[in-house]
């Protein structure tokens, strides 16, 4: 097979972070010190070779760049400064955005500017057909069934289901790029290039590859050794370790969309429940983890606590405020409604804020960062299916 070096692939990378790995002379020090690299893994060593010799499908193709949390341990022992940690988040957003075909990832990550005033022109769009299709603030009490008669039911509904289908749409055309990358990219080894026997469906190994992926992703195996050598001593209680507030912004989201998912499926908007129902009080908690989780990472940014902080893109602190914005309003709007507070303007606005921001956020789902919620769980799940079936191939 004949594989052709892009000679541009570096400097295409450099526009999308701050690190210089032409200072690197191979050394293997951050492979070394990398918790991670084991096995078949070798971070960010392979990456940085691939990157220097101009192989954009084999970097890609590595699950390495999407197990990475950027601990910075690499970058903080690099004899040449190279910043090989700040690489490897580079290479990540190089990747989302080679795998979207419109250019709003690469115009996200490289026109900052530019970026911000079309946001800002979203926003204003949103906010406008909202407020156009208002009868205006009711009276009485604030509540899920006002909400929806400030901004109508029917407006919400048909406003959710544009943004799912356009984000759908995209999501489906980046992760089948994604799939054909990981499945064309560099064999582990050799004997991944034999080719299947006939047989019937590898179910165990589809199994294996399943929950070695969810048990990653879920449970954060590798993350919870990322960094714990030299943590700080704020940084070893558990509720302040990265891998935990990590875990709070994730689990949390995911419940808060599953409380959303069974609130539209099962709730009448008319009707009230104690805070006590089981979906209501999914949602809860599900919000006191994900406001807990963005709050102390934003906090931890803005201290200068978290290494991948002095690398920071707008498009990193862009997808953290849209979430902690989501998070925080929607948190507000709960608690004024079981406050059984009088409605007012402010409450109104908090909830087209929400409202407005959500589908954002929603929007933004393939082009962000946002988008390794989908890349990861699959690149490991097709790295982890080839390693299970290897044994069967040999």
């Amino acid at each position: 097979m004949t594989v052709r070096a892009d000679p541009e692939l570096l400097p295409e990378i450099r526009k999308f972070g701050a690190f210089d790995v032409n200072a690197c002379f191979n050394c293997g020090n951050c492979t070394a010190v990398c918790p991670l690299s084991k096995d078949d893994d070798a971070f960010p060593r392979r990456m940085i070779r691939y990157a220097q010799v101009g192989l954009p499908d084999h970097l890609v193709a590595s699950k390495e760049i999407w197990l990475c949390h950027y601990c910075g341990d690499c970058s903080e022992t690099c004899p040449r400064q190279a910043e090989p940690g700040e690489f490897m988040a580079a290479a990540r957003r190089y990747a989302i955005s080679r795998m979207d075909p419109t250019g709003v990832s690469r115009f996200l990550h490289l026109a900052p500017w530019k970026a911000n005033v079309a946001l800002l022109a979203v926003i204003a769009l949103l906010t406008g057909l909202f407020l156009a299709l208002s009868p205006g603030l009711p009276e009485g009490r604030f509540s899920t069934a006002s909400m929806l008669r400030f901004v109508p039911y029917e407006v919400v509904h048909w406003a959710g289901i544009a943004v799912m289908g356009i984000m759908g749409a995209v999501t489906v055309v980046t992760v089948a790029n994604l799939v054909w990358a990981l499945t064309h990219g560099p064999a582990i080894s050799a004997v991944d290039r034999r080719p299947a026997e006939p047989g019937l469906f590898p179910g165990r190994s589809v199994w294996q590859a399943v929950t070695t992926a969810v048990g990653e992703v879920l449970g954060h195996r590798s993350f919870r050794e990322c960094g714990v050598k030299d943590a700080e001593p704020d940084e070893r209680a558990l509720y302040l370790r990265p891998w935990f507030v990590h875990m709070s912004i994730m689990l949390g989201f995911f419940g808060l969309l599953a409380a959303t998912g069974l609130d539209y499926a099962f709730k009448d908007p008319d009707v009230h429940v104690p805070i006590w129902s089981p979906i209501r009080l999914l949602g809860t908690i599900a919000g006191l983890f994900f406001v807990y989780g963005t709050t102390t990472s934003i906090v931890r940014r803005v201290r200068g606590k978290e290494r991948a902080a002095a690398h920071s893109r707008h498009a990193d602190w862009l997808l953290l405020l849209l979430l902690w914005a989501t998070g925080v309003s929607g948190f507000a709007i709960e608690l004024a409604i079981y406050l059984d507070v009088a409605g007012s303007p402010f409450l109104y606005g908090l909830f087209l804020l929400h409202l407005v921001v959500a589908l954002l956020l929603l929007l933004l789902l393939p082009f962000s960062k946002f988008a390794h919620a989908v890349y990861r769980p699959l690149a490991l799940f097709i790295h982890a299916l080839r390693v299970a079936r290897r044994p069967a191939m040999a």
